[in-house]
């Protein structure tokens, strides 16, 4: 497989890579009944193959909403042109996340090819979603028939009459080439053959800008080191969004090229109302467990609408947000969940990956992170920069607890009157030597001024006691999307046993 490295691939790729084996964990006998209260699953248990369903994205029109989530039971099914076929998992709710129905899985018209989950989802209007995911190689590729394609998909969904969802055929946003290159000629490959991972989805009204950012893993054959490269690519939306297309979006834009020793990666977009788009992605994740240097840094970069090039955040000009931290090094490094393994993830490490927003009432950028710099499973922080990624505010812990327990995963989006809402995976309840998580939230009236947090989850999960084939257990992020005023959550959560994609809104 070249130089990429397996441990900074996402859960899809390594889906991809390393199909499910019987490696679940054996469920504790639960002395309580399993109750929902508000939360809801939007999975439907009943029509799943395989356990587990995790790394949940979401997005709102009013009371419209739609889930996606990684659904194991996609990569146990044959043919892939069946919705049943996609790793990519979909919900639809039409009455503001109190019930949802499962779509199954996102369309597919090439048997050869199949959807691989990371999905990032984004609201167009109440009628009309955009759905982001892995579109890589199915079980039934053969280099005889068809070219093995690496390569990452957008779908718009519709809905028409009755709620009925429709969704178009995969629209190819970004290509790593074809893996038959490989397979057929170990010793001569594509020389730039590679594999693009963690695409995150984002789109602005106003412009009808729709971007997509994603990290291309080389496979090395030309002499690359495989430590990722974070692009962009973006189109503007036609009237009629289900005749959107490959050919609607530009060429790829490096935002940060590869570097020799140092992985980046966990890349996540933004877009304003003048169709400019801020990336946010975490740099020597991984990397800095080998390389001496054992700090990770949170850059941003700005790509202005039209721009082939960042006007801040290149390597020309880096924006680390991270700078000032508490602990941190004098070049903004701060000490990352790479460095604990955490009990009960699958994963075993985990990650610093930031989330983006922009609050456009305070014409500001904001960041949300968890790191390592006050104790070992971490704490949640924020931090917002000017439309020009300067200005920055103070660091700000989230979570209001110093308990050392875990703090994992944030989520941030922005509400209509420039609130910031902050949700992540939380062990304060069961304390720093328990595996019982939490879903809590945050939302506070600006980047500086603290408030409560509040417990989104109804119930525990414990991961130690959760049966699932896909790894990680409970993904690489959770999400949440802000309309209007309401805010609806979504994250991965095994009270059932094994891990579901669960909602709530407030």
């Amino acid at each position: 497989m070249g130089k990429i490295r397996l441990s900074a691939l996402s859960s899809g790729a390594r889906t991809w890579w390393s199909p499910p084996t019987a490696t679940e964990a054996s469920p504790k006998v639960s002395r309580t009944a399993v109750t929902f209260g508000t939360n809801v699953d939007a999975n439907d248990p009943g029509k799943d193959f395989g356990s587990g369903q995790s790394e949940t994205a979401i997005a709102a029109s009013g009371n419209h909403v739609m889930a996606a989530w990684n659904d194991i039971s996609g990569a146990m099914y044959l043919p892939t042109t069946d919705p049943q076929g996609s790793v990519t998992g979909v919900g639809y709710s039409s009455d503001g996340g109190r019930t949802f129905t499962d779509l199954i899985g996102l369309a597919n018209d090439n048997p050869f090819q199949q959807w691989y989950g990371d999905p990032s989802v984004v609201a167009v209007d109440a009628n009309t979603f955009i759905v982001a995911g892995l579109y890589y190689p199915s079980l039934a590729a053969d280099c005889t028939k068809a070219p093995q394609l690496l390569e990452a998909a957008v779908e718009v969904a519709t809905v028409g009459a009755n709620n009925q969802v429709s969704f178009s055929e995969p629209v190819v946003v970004a290509s790593g080439g074809d893996y038959c290159g490989l397979i057929n000629d170990p010793d001569n490959p594509p020389p730039d053959l590679a594999q693009p991972d963690k695409e995150w989805l984002a789109y602005d009204p106003a412009t009808r800008t729709v971007a997509v950012s994603y990290t291309r893993f080389f496979f090395g054959d030309a002499g690359q080191s495989g430590n990722g490269q974070v692009e962009l690519v973006r189109a503007h939306l036609p009237a009629e969004p289900s005749a959107l297309s490959s050919a609607d979006f530009t060429g790829p834009t490096v935002v940060w090229p590869e570097e020799a020793t140092v992985v980046n990666t966990g890349a996540y977009a933004a877009v304003s109302a003048t169709g400019d788009t801020y990336i946010a992605w975490e740099r020597n994740i991984d990397s800095n467990l080998s390389n001496g240097d054992p700090y990770v840094y949170i850059h941003a970069a700005k790509v202005p609408a039209g721009a082939g090039a960042p006007s801040a955040g290149g390597p020309a000009s880096p924006v680390v947000v991270t700078t000032g931290q508490q602990n941190s090094s004098a070049a903004g490094g701060v000490k990352s969940l790479d460095g604990t393994a955490i009990s009960g993830y699958s994963r075993g490490l985990g990650n610093d990956f930031p989330r983006i927003a922009l609050d456009a009432p305070l014409g500001r950028v904001v960041f949300a992170w968890n790191d390592a710099s006050l104790h070992p499973l971490g704490d949640i922080f924020l931090r917002t920069l000017d439309m020009s990624l300067a200005s920055p505010t103070a660091i700000a812990k989230v979570n209001d607890d110093s308990s050392y327990a875990l703090h994992f995963l944030p989520a941030v989006s922005v509400r209509s009157n420039g609130a910031i809402v902050t949700s992540w995976y939380d062990r304060r309840r069961g304390g720093p030597q328990s595996t019982l998580t939490d879903y809590y939230a945050e939302v506070r009236s600006r980047p500086t001024t603290s408030a409560p947090d509040v417990r989104i989850s109804t119930g525990q999960s414990d991961w130690l006691g959760v049966s699932s084939l896909i790894d990680p257990n409970f993904g690489d992020y959770t999400d949440n999307a802000s309309s209007g005023n309401r805010t609806y959550f979504t994250w991965s959560d095994g009270r059932i046993g094994v891990p579901q994609p669960f909602v709530d809104r407030r």
